[in-house]
């Protein structure tokens, strides 16, 4: 069987997964500067190479986005993923870009988020190609720029101007350990608030203070914080289900953070100096908005709140927001997934709602059911980031055996 041969020949050949996963690695994509050009064309050689075309786009310059499509008609899969990361930093025990192979584990900036998730997309379309697997349809590879930024010049222009990327369903393989499939994320709403004064003399006290002002509209805020959404039953199913594991798997806590509104200020400037009272502040707020609320309704609340607590001396913008998004445990890929996992490694994995974000709120936003499966990321954002090559091979297999499912049912 087709379907066999694909997972066998994978499993053969995991060194060359590992190898270009580290290759990967070692052509930097930091996002600031968020230059990925480099990289891009690394990718499409290795594309091309292999008898798969790719489209070029590039509405930002130096921030490439690729498209590339084996077969055609319908369904139409697509694999997501993105080519920046965050910046290396300090403290690493290795190089940052080294891409070193040691003792299991991939180590690098980028490993997980998501340059794994990069090689396991290339290594499936190159096999399928070379195998000549006679698709029912078509499989898309949809790689951005501008993931860590927003994503405006990266999957939102490509779903909003390239017609391949809309497709039928949507895998990304952005970090997520192999026991849990995201199917929805939390949504997220960024603030700029912006408040003003009157400078004065300390000791005379005859100014108005920016900073107390921005004080009390930060606390006025920040009693948003722990607001219990209802959200659909299948979805509060869902949560329920996962919020055992998910204390165990991401950290104290984080079982009760899903169904919750979680408000962060994320960052605080105000004053010019210790003797003077301050004229401006400003600060910047996180909202992370769960099923059953709106980042529409979050805002207004805000707002209300800030004009509560200090009328008109604090101004706020957005300039970050999506909503929350789900995908159904009844949708098709998700089925596909859990069963793969189940098949391939013997795994049972749970459909999960994210606290954090991927570029999957895009696709699930143009209502394109997806599914986040990736591997573990150890120290993502931090020195030594690294993920497993064991879980790098289950996802590469749950990933291939997805796509033949889907595009190749009669070759399973």
């Amino acid at each position: 069987m087709l379907k066999s041969r694909l997972i066998d020949e994978l499993r053969k050949r995991q060194a060359e997964l590992f190898e270009l996963c580290a290759r990967l690695i070692q052509i930097p994509s930091e996002n600031p500067p968020g230059e990925t050009a480099k990289l891009a064309a690394f990718i499409r050689d290795h594309l091309e190479s292999r008898r798969i075309p790719v489209e070029w786009h590039e509405p930002m310059v130096g921030r490439p986005n690729l498209v590339a499509t084996i077969g055609s008609g319908s369904p139409n899969l697509v694999l997501s993923g993105h080519l920046d990361e965050f910046p290396a930093g300090e403290g690493w025990a290795r190089p940052p870009f080294s891409g070193a192979i040691e003792h299991g584990r991939i180590w690098g900036r980028g490993a997980g988020d998501m340059k794994a998730g990069l090689a396991v997309a290339l290594t499936v379309a190159s096999l399928v190609r070379e195998l000549e697997v006679p698709l029912a349809g078509r499989l898309t590879l949809a790689f951005a720029s501008d993931e860590e930024t927003g994503g405006q010049w990266g999957t939102q222009w490509l779903l909003a101007n390239v017609a391949a990327v809309r497709g039928d369903a949507c895998l990304i393989g952005e970090s997520s350990g192999t026991w849990s499939a995201g199917i929805g994320e939390k949504g997220v709403l960024w603030l700029r608030l912006t408040a003003s004064g009157v400078s004065g003399h300390a000791a005379y006290q005859q100014g108005v203070s920016a900073v107390t002002a921005m004080r009390a509209a930060l606390a006025a805020v920040e009693r948003m914080h722990g607001r219990k959404a209802r959200g659909e039953k299948a979805v509060a199913r869902v949560i329920a289900r996962q919020r055992g594991t998910a204390e165990r798997r991401w950290g104290r806590g984080t079982g009760r953070l899903a169904d919750t509104l979680a408000v962060s200020v994320g960052t605080l400037r105000g004053g010019g100096q210790v003797n003077l009272i301050p004229e401006a502040a400003s600060a910047e707020v996180d909202f992370r908005v769960p099923p059953g609320l709106t980042t529409a309704a979050v805002e207004q609340e805000a707002r209300r709140r800030i004009r509560q607590a200090v009328r008109s001396r604090v101004e706020v913008a957005v300039f970050n927001q999506c909503d929350p998004y789900v995908t159904s445990t009844d949708a098709a890929l998700v089925k596909l997934v859990l069963a793969n996992a189940k098949a391939l490694n013997r795994r049972t994995v749970l459909p999960v709602v994210r606290l954090g974000y991927t570029d999957g709120r895009f696709f699930r936003r143009a209502r394109i059911p997806t599914v986040v499966y990736g591997p573990a990321v150890h120290n993502m954002g931090g020195p030594d980031e690294h993920v497993e090559t064991g879980d790098l091979l289950e996802v590469a297999t749950v990933h291939a055996g997805a796509v033949l499912d889907m595009l190749a049912p009669g070759a399973a």
